[in-house]
C-alpha cells in the first residue's frame, strides 16, 4: 500500500490524478492528512510519501519527524522524502547547494542575508510557496528594498523571502523554455515542456504551436535529461517531487523541486489553451507520461507478505499561533482601505524593506 501524506487543503494534485489517470492505482494509494495522524494509533506497512514537507510549520514538522523516526526501523515501512530538512533539502538550501557544486550558475540569498554580492537583475520569491516570482526584475538595491517592503505590507514574512539572481535562458529568438520532470522512488519521468516569451513562464503564457507540441512530445518520450536529473534529485534527497528547470549552454539550471506538484487536471474540462487540431499529439504525450508514472508507483509498492501494523501514540498537532490568526484579521479589516493606502505604502516601501532587513538580519 502507498500512503500519500499531505496537508489538508493541498491535496488537489493527488486527488485529481486519482480521479482520472490514476484510477488503476486508487485501491493501492491512499491519501492521509498530516493533521489527522494524531488521531491514528495504528500504522500499516507500506510506502509512505511525505509530500509538501516545506509547507509544514515547525510544530507539525516536529510531530511528523517523530512518527518517521518511530516507523523507520520497523519491517515493511519505506519512505519517499525525509522529514529532516538536512536530508530532503528545501528551496534555499537546494539552490545554495546547486550553486556551490557548479550545477546552477545563479545564486539565491535570504532577504535577511547579505545581498551585496548578488549580481543584478534579481527578483524576490517565497521560499515555501510555489507562486513563482513575487516581483518584477529588480536592478538596484533600492528596488529590492521597495519590493520587500511592499511584500511585507501585503502580509509576507521577511524570513520567507528569497532574493534570486536572474538567469537568462532565452534562446536566440527570445523564447524561454521550462521543463518539468517527476521523480517517484528512483525513476525520473519527463513531464512537460512550456515555451513562451515571458521569463516567468506560466501555463497561460505558453506558445502552443505545432512545433512546440511536437518538441514537447519528443522531450517526454525520450527523457533526455534523465541521468543528470537523477543526480540533482539525489543531491536534494528527494524521492517524490517535480523539478522545474531550464537548459542554458547545454546544462540544466534548476529553478525548484516541488514536493507536492500538480500531476494533471483530473476529470474536469480541458483548458482549451491549445488548438483542437494539436490535441491528438498532446494526448499521446500525456498518455506516455501517465503510463510511466503508474509504472513508477507500482515499482515503489511491490506486492509481498503482509507485515503487522505498528501502534504509535503521539501528541496532537498544535493549532496555528494566535499571532497568525490576528494578522489575518487585520488584513480583512484593512482590505477596504487598500486603494487609499496604496500610494502611501508605495512611497514608504524602500524604508520599510531596509528597516525590516536590518532588524531581521543576524548580527555580523
Amino acid at each position: 500500500m502507498i500512503h500519500f501524506l499531505v496537508a489538508r487543503g493541498q491535496d488537489s494534485g493527488i486527488t485529481k490524478y486519482l480521479s482520472l489517470w490514476g484510477l488503476p492505482l486508487a485501491k493501492r494509494l491512499s491519501v492521509t492528512y498530516y493533521d489527522a495522524l494524531a488521531r491514528q494509533t495504528e500504522f500499516h506497512p507500506g510506502t509512505y510519501v511525505f509530500a509538501a514537507l516545506d509547507q509544514l510549520d515547525a510544530s507539525a514538522l516536529g510531530v511528523v519527524s517523530g512518527l518517521h523516526a518511530h516507523l523507520a526501523g520497523e519491517p515493511g515501512f519505506r519512505f519517499l522524502n525525509h522529514t529532516d530538512p538536512a536530508r530532503t533539502l528545501r528551496r534555499y538550501d537546494l539552490l545554495t547547494a546547486l550553486h556551490r557544486q557548479g550545477r546552477n550558475s545563479f545564486r539565491a540569498e535570504r532577504a535577511t542575508g547579505k545581498l551585496d554580492a548578488l549580481t543584478y537583475p534579481v527578483f524576490v520569491r517565497s521560499e515555501r510557496a510555489h507562486s513563482g516570482a513575487l516581483s518584477p526584475l529588480l536592478r538596484t538595491p533600492r528596488e529590492v528594498d521597495a519590493a520587500i517592503g511592499g511584500l511585507l505590507v501585503q502580509g509576507h514574512g521577511i524570513r520567507d523571502l528569497l532574493v534570486v539572481e536572474f538567469c537568462d535562458t532565452a534562446d536566440a529568438c527570445g523564447d524561454y523554455r521550462k521543463y518539468a520532470a517527476f521523480i517517484v522512488g528512483d525513476r525520473v519521468i519527463a513531464r512537460s515542456l512550456a515555451c513562451g516569451r515571458d521569463w516567468m513562464l506560466k501555463f497561460h503564457s505558453t506558445n502552443f504551436s505545432r512545433a512546440l507540441v511536437e518538441e514537447e512530445r519528443a522531450y517526454v518520450v525520450e527523457n533526455p535529461h534523465e541521468r543528470e536529473l537523477a543526480g540533482i534529485f539525489r543531491l536534494a534527497g528527494v524521492q517524490y517531487g517535480r523539478a522545474d528547470y531550464a537548459v542554458r549552454d547545454g546544462r540544466i539550471e534548476t529553478w525548484e523541486i516541488n514536493l507536492n506538484p500538480t500531476i494533471g487536471r483530473g476529470a474536469g474540462p480541458s483548458s482549451g489553451a491549445a488548438p483542437a487540431e494539436l490535441e491528438p499529439i498532446r494526448r499521446e504525450t500525456k498518455e506516455h507520461f501517465y503510463r510511466a508514472l503508474q509504472a513508477a508507483w507500482e515499482a515503489v509498492d511491490p506486492l509481498g507478505q503482509p507485515a503487522p501494523a505498528v501502534r504509535v501514540l503521539w501528541p496532537a498537532l498544535e493549532q496555528a499561533p494566535a499571532g497568525t490568526r490576528w494578522l489575518e484579521l487585520c488584513r480583512t479589516v484593512l482590505r477596504p482601505a487598500k486603494p487609499l493606502l496604496a500610494p502611501v505604502v508605495r512611497r514608504a516601501s524602500p524604508m520599510i524593506g531596509r528597516l525590516a532587513r536590518r532588524i531581521a538580519s543576524p548580527p555580523r
